[in-house]
């Protein structure tokens, strides 16, 4: 894709999509979102791309060529990048692992009387938990250990930064890259170890997200929710600011599937906040009107015994076997459920359409763009409006034609096309 002024210029938020956000938000919230713009700009055809010769630096606090690092992300976006001909190094915002260690124990330590947990082990797992990811003496350490590693990369083109909380050099060109900002993460239920910082501390969160989002040439964001984020709560230029998109790890295959039964599917790890109970109690409403209608679950769940729902446990992508049965699970389903309590921007939504299954998502983060019109976001906290979505995709044919436009819609949302879009950005 040519051109990152003229080429990305649909990516772009303008006035006018903040004012019609701001206007619409109440009633969009819970109801089908098939009014809303789709986010993301077309892909050029290949005619018009130019080969991409440049070298890339991708930076996380972590390997970013790890399979396991942040659901996959760091590592997905480098190979994509890769496919689209650009040289990409590894640049690892953190010290030896024997070294963090050390220092998160003893940060863990300093701060266990001011954790304000009852017991000591609980306490001493958050006061840990804030050292690693929130802290500023942890942050310094790995702005450090990622200015070495620049040095040893030598000539950068540009750097994409995934997440705000370390810094780059000044004078690369570097493009951010989040699905959530460092002030929705301090107001948000998703890290409850937030709340417990103190105001300092949050300020100097704040703070470093701000000079990233300053050092930066483009700030890029999975959703207009994050981008929206950046623009009220950091002041940045709705102009430096491009919503990208996700990409997806797991790609069911869109057979065909008997929509007269409904088949909900629901798979999370984080089973309070991805709200499996309210799921599995809406369940059993369905099954008043539904008799046959069934749910499985998938993740860290309890012991289910509600009527019409099985438990699978966790299912690894990692291994074949699991990974043949999460996608027989999502080739019978006949609507993915996930209301979480925060989604900032889930992957499984986009997973799901491509498997031409719709969601039922939450309206409390950026699942809206990633559902689009295939599905529908509903208040997390509103049982109600849950099970009213569930019993609007027992209709076979209400959930056949949404699953058709799921699959639509999930074609933006590949991790070569994310590249596509930040390269653009760039220029490149």
């Amino acid at each position: 894709m040519g051109g990152g002024t003229q080429g990305n210029r649909a990516l772009r938020l303008t006035e006018r999509d903040l004012y019609f956000r701001r206007v619409d938000g109440h009633r969009r919230r819970n109801n089908p979102i098939g009014d809303m713009a789709t986010p993301l700009a077309p892909e050029l055809p290949t005619t018009e791309r130019r080969e991409r010769t440049s070298t890339v630096g991708v930076a996380y606090p972590g390997d970013p060529d790890a399979a396991g690092t942040w659901s996959g992300t760091p590592a997905s976006l480098s190979n994509a990048m890769r496919g689209h001909g650009v040289t990409v190094k590894p640049l690892r915002a953190q010290v030896s692992r024997l070294a963090e260690t050390a220092a998160a124990n003893v940060l863990a330590a300093l701060r266990l009387h001011r954790t304000p947990m009852p017991s000591l082990p609980e306490r001493a797992r958050v006061s840990r938990t804030i050292a690693l990811y929130t802290g500023r003496e942890m942050a310094a350490l790995r702005t450090r250990a990622l200015r070495s590693s620049v040095r040893r990369a030598g000539q950068l083109d540009a750097v994409v930064q995934i997440g705000t909380g370390y810094g780059l050099p000044p004078g690369l060109r570097i493009a951010t890259y989040e699905d959530m900002t460092v002030s929705q993460a301090l107001t948000l239920p998703i890290y409850p170890e937030w709340r417990l910082l103190s105001e300092r501390e949050k300020q100097a969160g704040i703070a470093r997200a701000a000079a990233s989002y300053a050092n930066a040439e483009v700030l890029c964001f999975a959703t207009h929710w994050a981008a929206n984020s950046a623009i009220r709560d950091f002041g940045v230029a709705a102009e430096k600011t491009h919503v990208v998109g996700v990409g997806r790890n797991h790609a069911p295959r869109p057979r065909p599937r008997e929509w007269s039964t409904p088949r909900f599917l629901f798979v999370g790890g984080d089973w309070k906040r991805k709200n499996g109970d309210a799921v599995v109690r809406s369940m059993t409403q369905v099954r008043k009107r539904f008799p046959k209608a069934h749910l499985d679950v998938v993740g860290l769940h309890p012991r289910l015994d509600a009527d019409g729902v099985t438990g699978h446990g966790w299912l690894s992508l990692s291994g074949s076997d699991e990974r043949a049965q999460l996608d027989r699970l999502f080739e019978q389903a006949t609507c993915f459920v996930m209301p979480s309590t925060c989604e900032p921007a889930g992957i499984s939504y986009v997973e799901a359409a491509a498997g031409g299954v719709p969601s039922i998502g939450s309206s409390v983060g950026g699942s809206a763009d990633l559902i689009g019109d295939g599905g529908r976001v509903v208040d997390p906290h509103d049982e109600t409006a849950i099970l009213e979505a569930m019993l609007r995709f027992s209709d076979g044919e209400t959930a056949r034609a949404a699953g058709a436009r799921a699959l639509e819609h999930s074609h933006q949302f590949t991790w070569p096309k994310v590249a596509d879009r930040i390269l653009a950005a760039l220029g490149f």
